[in-house]
């Protein structure tokens, strides 16, 4: 680690302190929505998922600009406009806004986290390039496992206050990256000169590889289903009339998973060695819907954390080994072409939100068994797409996709 150029360091150390800014604040959205602004459980749900739907298209223009105009002015932008964004939901009032805040928010954040890793990459040595992301993904872990402690603290929930410093400390990593730009310009630009991505080209993919097309479905199914912690979780745990202080238990478990994620990271891939990535996936699915339905089932705090640990087993082995999988069935030329592509499935995740409301809202917060387990059919729905995906993958004829063999 002592090998690691200044700027890693320095872009890792704003990672975490924006990432905790950051779960300050976005896990306890929901709650602040409908109960300090009154707005609806459907509603509420789709204001959060908008987020992610802008970011699903948001993430290709992110990789197309800094390659066009290097990784510091697209970082100083998308920076701005976060800071910005985190002071509009401290005013923001009607639905209307809280919808066009939240696709901002998602629009930057995807902006910005592409040309971070891009940035990442350009400036580190090959061999060093695992270490770097594993210290890095350690790093938004840990800011995510501090950030929901100091929400509850802050009054997250009902107070504008958290948004104001989670605005500041986007501001704080602003003016980090514009000192890195003075005293290290050269890192700005791509080394990489390779085929640019676009959305027709990611549309093509998508629609001539039948593997990747059935994988994608699948996972569009799992960030559904991870979706539901920060958004129809958060609004049961707020509001049902089972918990005595639902809100400190709803961070706590958010606590647990981001500890669970570091603790169990390592053992949890030391495992999945042993078996295909994507039996891998599909043991995550099945993790997912048994700890979503654990969370409808369960009032007590013991039986709640331990579903936070299988959900977040369920985690580690969906959204790890799906970068595998990725790696597995994509030609090296447009390897790069197939990770843009996979952004698609958090359309997934954008309409979790959306649709857990709506549950919500039809069965009330008193009938959370209902709710998740409903839940947990449509995640494990996911699983006869990763079956067809395995099938179509050992049965696959080389085509020529872009110029390059490939299987469909």
């Amino acid at each position: 680690m002592a090998r690691f150029h200044p700027i890693v360091w320095c872009m890792i150390a704003g990672t975490f302190l924006s990432r905790a800014a950051t779960y300050m604040t976005m896990p306890f959205l929901a709650i602040y929505l409908y109960k300090s602004k009154g707005i609806e459980a459907d509603i509420t749900g789709a204001i959060i998922g908008v987020s992610f739907l802008v970011g699903t298209f948001s993430s290709f223009l992110g990789g197309v600009w800094s390659d066009r105009y290097g990784r510091y002015p697209v970082m100083i932008v998308s920076l701005l406009g976060w800071c910005l964004t985190f002071v509009g939901y401290a005013f923001t009032e009607s639905i209307t806004s809280f919808f066009l805040i939240s696709g901002l928010n998602g629009f930057f954040r995807n902006i910005f986290e592409p040309t971070s890793k891009a940035l990442l990459s350009d400036i580190t040595k090959p061999e060093d390039q695992l270490a770097v992301f594993h210290t890095r993904y350690f790093a938004i872990n840990a800011g995510a496992a501090l950030g929901p402690i100091a929400g509850v603290y802050l009054g997250s929930a009902e107070s504008t206050a958290p948004f104001f410093l989670t605005a500041g400390t986007y501001a704080a990593f602003l003016v980090l990256v514009l000192l890195l730009k003075g005293m290290y310009p050269q890192a700005s630009a791509n080394r990489v000169q390779s085929e640019r991505i676009g959305l027709r080209q990611a549309f093509g993919v998508v629609l001539r590889d039948s593997v990747f097309r059935y994988f994608l479905i699948g996972t569009m199914f799992l960030t559904a289903a991870y979706a539901q912690m920060e958004s129809t979780l958060a609004q049961y745990m707020g509001n049902a009339p089972g918990f005595v202080n639902g809100v400190h238990l709803f961070s706590v478990l958010v606590t647990t998973n981001t500890v669970a994620v570091m603790l169990l990271q390592v053992p949890v891939m030391r495992l999945a060695r042993k078996f295909s990535s994507m039996a891998c996936i599909q043991a995550g699915s099945v993790f997912l819907a048994l700890a979503l339905l654990g969370f409808g089932l369960f009032h007590s705090p013991f039986l709640l954390i331990l579903s936070m640990i299988l959900f977040t087993v369920g985690e580690l082995l969906s959204f790890v080994m799906a970068e595998v999988v990725i790696q597995e069935i994509a030609p090296e030329r447009l390897r790069g072409t197939y990770f843009g592509a996979s952004g698609f499935q958090f359309i997934g995740q954008g309409m979790g939100p959306w649709f857990g409301g709506v549950l919500l809202k039809l069965f009330g917060f008193s009938q959370g068994g209902i709710v998740f387990g409903l839940l947990m059919v449509t995640t494990l729905l996911a699983m006869p797409m990763f079956v067809a995906a395995q099938r179509q993958q050992m049965r696959a004829k080389p085509v020529k996709v872009n110029g390059d063999s490939k299987t469909a």
